[in-house]
């Protein structure tokens, strides 16, 4: 069972993919969002990013991507956690 200490390294990553004439934009409003999730870019030529967020910011991280215009064109194409280096002890 993880600890506390250990569930606090897990990251929520949501890929998301949209236009690339779009980007700029979307990080512009993903910066007005303060501490919702920090954005890197996955693959440039199929234009997704990645967002990484905390557990406990993962449902808010949705309604905010289900908030956004439609023009847009953003689609949610994935979610992973990465789990944080673990230590014994």
């Amino acid at each position: 069972m993880a600890s506390d200490r250990d569930a606090a390294r897990d990251v929520i990553i949501v890929e998301v993919a949209l236009p690339a004439k779009q980007v700029l934009l979307f990080q512009a409003l993903l910066q007005g969002e303060d501490g919702l999730a920090v954005s890197r870019c996955l693959d440039p030529e199929h234009k997704v990013q990645q967002l990484w967020t905390t557990p406990a910011m993962r449902d808010e991280l949705y309604a905010w991507l289900d908030s956004l215009p439609a023009e847009l064109d953003l689609h949610i194409v994935g979610e992973k956690l990465w789990a944080g280096e673990r230590h014994g002890g």
